[in-house]
């Protein structure tokens, strides 16, 4: 079974796992990983990275995998970043699932 139950459930946690999963560490630890020998990403890409990794990038996210995965998105194409905010405000009532641990 999938890690969420349904498409609410989906909208609501994944863009937020996806900001606060998206640190200059794990970019860092990730580029280390994939580095030649003796060389290191910087660690101000890092800061870039997760500078870019802001609720309007989880919001793009969130709509772009609605369009590749469904044909359409759930929550629009042209006011999706309120659309995004009014789902995300919505977590009361949705099981609220942690990122990555």
């Amino acid at each position: 079974m999938g890690k969420y139950a349904n498409h609410e459930e989906f909208g609501i946690n994944a863009p937020i796992n996806y900001r606060e999963d998206s640190t200059s560490e794990s970019f860092l630890k990730g580029m280390s990983s994939i580095a030649p020998p003796g060389m290191k990403p910087r660690q101000s890409r890092g800061n870039k990275f997760e500078e870019k990794t802001d609720f309007k990038a989880s919001a793009r996210w969130h709509k772009n995998f609605d369009m590749a995965m469904f044909g359409g998105s759930d929550i629009g194409t042209t006011d999706f970043e309120s659309r995004q905010m009014s789902l995300e405000k919505k977590v009361n009532g949705v099981k609220r699932i942690p990122g990555r641990q």
